[in-house]
């Protein structure tokens, strides 16, 4: 189990006040929140690019983490190959990654002859190659058409299972699609503060129908 306890940080705001949240090993969770909420914030904590100002995380060490940020964070001067390849990983693994996300035709290209979905796409090659204890994937899809996504999200959800993955989105279709488990934070800065509701992805239709109606998200 990853534990959130007691959390506080603020930068120019409070964004999080004795927050507290358990995240599930080996499986897909998905956090949904509005942009603004923290929760890359939180994400920067777990890998250890930000420290609450109190509390602590629990669960993660002598853990290795593999992530997919919000920005590609790709080296323009390496082709996709070795973009993919930074993790040491095998030629055939890689090879068969590439195929998975639909980018093995563009292996020798570079980052400025990619459309922003296969920049997205190579950075999630990038992140599943490293072979990790826990996967954070920061809006990963993005840009990516509806028919292709479809298909990435099933091949990487295949390729990680049994794996601890966090999953942050917006997008409540993709958090359903891809995700075991869905925690969705309140858009209302009063609550921030705070886990909405928890709910497994099959769930989360008629929740959400009624939390879209009340206005609540």
């Amino acid at each position: 189990m990853i534990s959130f306890k007691n959390i506080y940080k603020e930068y120019n705001e409070v964004l999080f006040e004795n927050f507290s949240m358990d995240i599930e090993e080996g499986i897909i969770t998905a956090l949904i929140a509005p942009s603004g909420s923290g929760k890359t914030t939180l994400m920067n904590m777990l890998m250890g690019f930000a420290e609450p100002d109190s509390g602590k995380i629990e669960g993660i060490v002598n853990k290795s983490i593999s992530a997919v940020f919000q920005e590609d964070r790709l080296l323009e001067s390496f082709s996709v190959r070795e973009n993919m390849a930074v993790c040491g990983c095998a030629e055939k693994e890689l090879d068969y990654v590439a195929s998975l996300l639909d980018i093995k035709d563009c292996l020798n290209m570079y980052p400025n002859e990619l459309s922003g979905g296969m920049r997205r796409r190579t950075a999630i090659g990038r992140c599943l190659l490293k072979k990790a204890d826990i996967y954070i994937m920061d809006e990963p899809f993005k840009g990516t058409d509806q028919k292709l996504k479809n298909n990435i999200m099933k091949s990487v959800r295949k390729y990680i299972k049994g794996k601890t993955c966090i999953f942050v989105t917006h997008d409540i279709w993709e958090a359903k699609e891809f995700a075991d488990k869905i925690k969705i934070f309140s858009k209302d800065k009063s609550k921030t503060k705070a886990i909405l509701c928890e709910k497994n992805a099959s769930e989360i239709d008629l929740y959400f129908m009624e939390m879209f109606k009340n206005g609540e998200i």
